[in-house]
């Protein structure tokens, strides 16, 4: 079984039920001294054997990849009552590729991206939530929602997976399926797991 195909199967139906984890993930990730942190990020897409997110670089997520840490991507569909732990190498996306997508998002996430560009990076401390609503309010008044390109630090990155843990909580009998899917010689090979 590919896992890849299982996982799109699963966010299909996820879709259908209008389960709120359709288009959205988590990625953890743990520095050099073993930190960890969790995000909540949008599936962008998922390929062949990777998964597309995009990441300011401004952003403390960013920062870390690029300081090599640990990272792990995990799916969940409460509806599916599946979950999909995704390990592999990132690659990050070219340009082109970041700046066509990013004509697609919504309006608000175009303004914030130029709120990291104008007025301070992701994550950076306010002195309270008025000051970026009226950020936001001025960038309205200065770009046209129509001739906005995307900022250079917005990113991308796809994580091309080699491993997949897939974890199956529907069962009848409550016996958990719990497996492990590993990437070689262009195939997947599956291995049952003790839940």
């Amino acid at each position: 079984m590919d896992p890849i195909d299982k996982i799109k199967t699963d966010r299909a139906e996820a879709r259908k039920l209008s389960d709120p984890n359709a288009d959205t993930c988590f990625l953890a990730l743990a520095d050099k001294n073993g930190q960890a942190s969790v995000r909540t990020l949008v599936l962008r897409e998922i390929g062949d054997r990777h998964f597309v997110l995009f990441l300011n670089r401004t952003s403390p997520k960013w920062k870390l990849l690029e300081a090599g840490a640990g990272y792990e991507l995990l799916i969940w569909y409460p509806s599916r009552q599946r979950q999909y732990r995704v390990q592999g190498s990132l690659v990050e996306l070219d340009s082109s590729i970041v700046n066509v997508n990013w004509l697609r998002r919504p309006q608000g996430s175009k303004y914030l991206d130029y709120v990291y560009q104008e007025m301070a990076p992701q994550s950076s401390k306010l002195n309270n939530r008025q000051q970026l609503v009226e950020e936001v309010q001025r960038l309205k008044q200065v770009y046209k929602i129509d001739e906005m390109h995307a900022p250079t630090a917005v990113g991308g990155v796809q994580l091309v997976a080699s491993r997949i843990e897939m974890l199956d909580l529907n069962r009848d009998d409550r016996i958990h399926d719990r497996q492990l899917f590993t990437f070689a010689d262009g195939q997947w090979a599956a291995q049952v797991l003790v839940p």
